[in-house]
């Protein structure tokens, strides 16, 4: 999310570009194609020579690739460029030293401000400046809530999200802050994010605000905020409410409300579940209540529900709805089924629930049972992290690395010995399964008593083709049809090029035609694209982590990744702002229309076709 004075900034250097030009995007600038070229390769020494280019153009250009090297030796050169006589590369220079900027650096980048003379790039240096800081003090609630009355909304919304991030200790200082903010903030985003930091506050006051704004405020975002602030509160009591709340307008509402029952700890009544269960019209809320009613319900409920999961089980379901329904029945489902499920033909969604499945079931049994060494304590955990370190399937190998890594080193071992270890590195890919690769690296770091490895992202090995550059014009559209209708988006090629080009490719080639979104999380993202479809999949190349002035508010689409360049074919939509994805993630397009059709996402929903616009 950007405050105004730098779009303005942006939008003249645009039009200034498209003059001289002519061409549809900045970068047929044949003097630009050294700075991108330097960009993708990481080349900070060749940056800062540029810096110093005599075409404030390049310049410009060259500060701004720093946003995307976020190379800590620039400081120096970005600094230099404060004073550059041009105001779009103070500005372009400021933006990028703030993603790197150190205490040594932000002191720089104030003095900048408080000399500045143009007040548009004044105020980029201000909010540069601002997020800055908060990276450096990110814990400091009374800090934060000093912002809460800054006319700048995107200071605001900055400190609202940071002071809905905190943990309960630091936040309870300031309780009292947050309730009154909440009563007079007038933005809705700032709005959403301090009701979310109410989680909490657990006073009677508090928890009856939050009722009333989950039942009954406009504004869905604000609705599941407050839906989460509760269910944070792990009071059993208020299973009733959220059990009511199941029959929200708004989608994502709905299914917050099955997830803050599935969070809570205690006795829920499981004649209430199964009559919800029952009576709900949606099988991804129905099957995750009967999911609840197999732990809560008595003896003849639970017999009924499995009856009821049973048939849907039988059904032609897809596979995320055979995935819920793998994990709804994971209690009665012995645990050699659920190893026997991670195999093909199996889709990639059910092996992961079953792999799921299988660690609960071990892990249960683990917390009611005596065992006569660590060995056998462990052997159930080692059956099914075992079958997953060797299913050949790069998905079950991360996420098998993923749990290793919550283990102590000693347990490790008995988890994964070197034949393991090696088995299933063979079964990886180096670039395609790179998130695999390092979470295996983690968990053999720990389990050999080393220190945590520097993940580094992979070498440079997608060249941009200009050729299909020069064909992308900035805000080309595409429509993606969804099962829930359709969404339309813009590119941005001239914040992130490469990221434009692999997109319009996939979509030309029909990469996306029938990928599925497997990640929704309301108020946050709507994630598809996915080869495999549980999200572990990537493809055989990886892209460039490229970073542009605007942000992540509602509406925007970016790249999934595992790390600084490692994006590839995932792509997210943001639900609603999300300004802490600012500045680590390419976002490459924004919604056109549709957002509300994005919004009504479920996992599972399917991408049918996406086309390029004429």
């Amino acid at each position: 999310m950007r405050g105004p004075a730098y779009a303005i900034l942006v939008l003249a250097l645009w039009g200034c570009a498209s003059h001289e030009t002519s061409i549809t995007n900045k970068w047929a600038d044949d003097r630009l194609w050294s700075v991108l070229d330097a960009q993708d390769h990481r080349d900070t020494d060749r940056l800062c020579a540029l810096l110093k280019d005599s075409s404030a153009v390049v310049r410009e250009a060259a500060a701004m690739a720093f946003a995307s090297v976020q190379d800590s030796l620039a400081r120096p050169c970005l600094i230099g460029s404060l004073k550059d006589g041009d105001g779009h590369v103070r500005a372009s220079a400021a933006y990028a030293l703030g993603l790197v900027a150190d205490s040594i650096s932000l002191v720089e980048l104030n003095k900048a401000s408080d000399t500045e003379q143009d007040t548009a790039v004044q105020r980029v240096m201000v909010e540069v400046g601002f997020r800055a800081e908060l990276a450096l003090r990110k814990h400091d609630a009374t800090w934060l809530i000093s912002f809460l009355e800054s006319d700048d909304p995107d200071i605001r919304t900055r400190s609202a999200q940071s002071l809905a991030r905190l943990p309960k200790e630091e936040s309870a200082a300031v309780a009292n802050d947050v309730m009154h903010a909440v009563g007079v903030e007038q933005d809705q985003n700032v709005r959403t994010f301090l009701v979310a930091a109410l989680k909490h506050n657990t006073t009677m006051e508090v928890t009856d605000k939050l009722k009333a704004l989950a039942a009954g405020d406009s504004l869905p975002m604000v609705r599941v905020a407050a839906l989460r602030a509760l269910g944070a509160k792990q009071d059993p009591t208020e299973a009733v409410f959220f059990v009511d709340r199941l029959h929200d307008a708004d989608q994502g509402a709905r299914q917050t409300a099955v997830e803050q029952l599935q969070r809570i700890e205690g006795t829920i009544d499981g004649e209430t579940l199964w009559k919800a269960a029952q009576e709900h019209p949606d099988p991804r809320i129905k099957v995750p209540l009967c999911e609840l009613v197999m732990e809560h319900g008595d003896e003849a409920t639970k017999a009924a529900c499995a009856t009821l999961l049973s048939k849907l089980a039988e059904g032609d379901g897809d596979p995320y709805l055979n995935a819920a329904l793998i994990q709804a029945r994971s209690s009665t489902l012995a645990l050699d089924t659920l190893i026997g499920w991670m195999r093909p033909p199996r889709s990639a969604p059910e092996r992961q629930a079953a792999f799921a499945a299988a660690l609960a079931n071990v892990r249960g049994t683990m917390m009611h049972a005596r065992y006569a060494s660590r060995e056998a304590q462990y052997a159930g955990l080692a059956s099914v992290g075992r079958a997953a370190l060797l299913s050949g399937d790069a998905g079950l190998v991360a996420a098998a690395a993923e749990e290793l890594v919550k283990e102590e080193g000693d347990v490790i071992a008995l988890l994964m010995d070197k034949d393991t270890e090696q088995h299933a590195f063979a079964s990886l890919l180096p670039i395609r399964d790179l998130e695999a690769h390092q979470l295996l690296e983690e968990a053999i770091a720990k389990r050999d008593g080393l220190a945590p490895p520097k993940h580094k992202g992979p070498a440079f090995n997608h060249p941009i083709s200009r050729e299909r550059l020069m064909h992308l014009s900035e805000g080309q559209q595409y429509r993606i049809t969804t099962t829930k209708g359709e969404i339309v988006l813009a590119l941005e090629p001239g914040a992130a090029p490469g990221s434009c080009v692999a997109f319009d490719s996939l979509v030309t080639a029909g990469y996306y035609n029938g990928k599925a979104f497997h990640r929704v999380i309301a108020n946050f993202v709507a994630q598809g694209g996915c080869p495999r479809g549980d999200g572990y999949g990537s493809m055989d190349w990886t892209l460039r982590t490229e970073i542009g002035t605007q942000g992540f508010e509602a509406g925007a689409v970016g790249l999934a990744s595992a790390g600084r360049d490692t994006e590839s074919c995932q792509f997210f939509i943001t639900l609603a702002p999300a300004p802490h994805l600012d500045g680590h993630y390419t976002r490459f397009a924004h919604v056109v229309s549709g957002l509300a059709v994005a919004r009504d996402l479920q996992v599972g929903d399917v991408m049918e076709r996406v086309v390029r616009m004429p």
